[in-house]
């Protein structure tokens, strides 16, 4: 990777991230030195750096959550024990997190909060002719807050739409590669048809003249009667061989599923996915095909948006008279499951189907699971 690459990365904005936060408790230590509570402020110092890492270290909402406001409670302790503009910088900060976390909206309003009560504590730590000055520093740092939250905001939108760019990209391409894999079966189709309806027709029709030549010359012409035997078993072989070519363009007629599965999955960052289909037989129809693709392709998003998870596992098997995916994820969030239109959608393209949709919500995580019903079985 190149520097300019790595500057612009989200890594670079943590790492920066983390300098600040060690510059500023540096700071706050140093300005409090001469006093009783530098082991406190020192502790409290810590405490936001192994928060502000912490945050950026684990997957989980919940444990985001609670380091999150953690962090605000020891910043909150911080303004009214430090009396020093640039601890407002944590406040900056705590800002991005929470827009990275709740977004621009109720962000916005902990912007309010977060300004108010840093000019409260500029405030207490001001004597009676100082208040205007006070608020003014306050005013100063939360223009930088609402700064900071605009750029940041923007920021977000911008790689919100790389992926879903990059989403709509691999879904063109896994649609492209089963368009192509449906065009290939429906030629072979075609093929096997025109080989078994013409071809086939031809030559069982000179195979009866064949019949009827040799019935003509027989005990008659020895040598003629020879060769009509041998153009009859000719044309019995050839008509053989078409049968069997036939039949052979038939059952290679399978739609390559795996292949698309695997072109959809391409490239998903932050996400290890491991596809099975070793118990999986030829999959023959497109619309099951057509089905078990878009159904990968919703719980995978459900993953991305819904689910803190960093595995993924996707089978397809066979079982009895049932095709069977399964898409399960490691994603620790509890609760109850809403149902929204991603999972109504997929609820009814596998009832056209013929086939049944389930899921639940486990110990280790989400499983979804789709049963297509097999050729044998309609």
């Amino acid at each position: 990777m190149r520097f300019a690459e790595y500057f612009n990365s989200d890594n670079a904005l943590n790492l920066s991230g983390i300098l600040v936060t060690i510059m500023v408790g540096a700071l706050s230590v140093y300005t409090v030195q001469n006093t009783a509570i530098w082991p406190l402020i020192a502790l409290l110092s810590i405490a936001v750096l192994f928060c502000f890492i912490g945050f950026l270290s684990v997957s989980s909402r919940k444990r985001k959550l609670s380091l999150f406001w953690i962090e605000a409670i020891v910043i909150l302790a911080l303004y009214f024990l430090v009396n020093t503009d640039t601890i407002a910088i944590l406040g900056i900060i705590w800002i991005v997190q929470a827009a990275e976390i709740y977004g621009s909206k109720r962000a916005a309003w902990l912007l309010v909060v977060s300004i108010s009560i840093f000019a409260l504590s500029q405030i207490y730590h001001s004597s009676t002719n100082q208040i205007f000055g006070a608020l003014v520093s306050a005013a100063l740092f939360g223009m930088f807050q609402i700064f900071a939250l605009s750029v940041v905001q923007r920021g977000i939108q911008e790689r919100k739409l790389r992926e879903e760019t990059a989403a709509l990209n691999r879904e063109l391409i896994a649609t492209r590669e089963l368009l192509s894999q449906t065009a290939a079966q429906s030629e072979r189709v075609r093929i096997a048809r025109d080989l078994h309806d013409i071809l086939g027709h031809h030559m069982t029709a000179l195979i009866l003249n064949l019949e009827v030549a040799n019935h003509s010359v027989q005990n008659q012409h020895q040598k003629a009667q020879e060769k009509v035997e041998q153009a009859l078993a000719l044309a019995k072989l050839l008509l053989g061989d078409i049968r069997s070519a036939v039949s052979e363009l038939r059952e290679d007629s399978s739609v390559d599923l795996q292949q698309s599965i695997q072109k959809l999955v391409l490239g998903i960052p932050n996400l290890n996915i491991d596809i099975d289909f070793s118990a999986a037989a030829p999959i023959t129809k497109v619309e099951h095909a057509e089905t078990l693709l878009r159904c990968t392709q919703e719980s995978i998003t459900n993953i991305l948006r819904h689910s803190s998870a960093t595995k993924c596992r996707i089978v397809v098997e066979h079982k009895g008279d049932k095709c069977v995916l399964t898409v399960s994820d490691n994603g620790s969030d509890k609760g109850e499951v809403e149902v929204g239109n991603g999972l109504k959608g997929m609820a009814e393209r596998v009832k056209s189907s013929g086939g049944e949709l389930s899921w639940e919500q486990t110990e280790t995580g989400f499983v979804l699971r789709v049963e297509l019903p097999t050729e044998s079985s309609h």
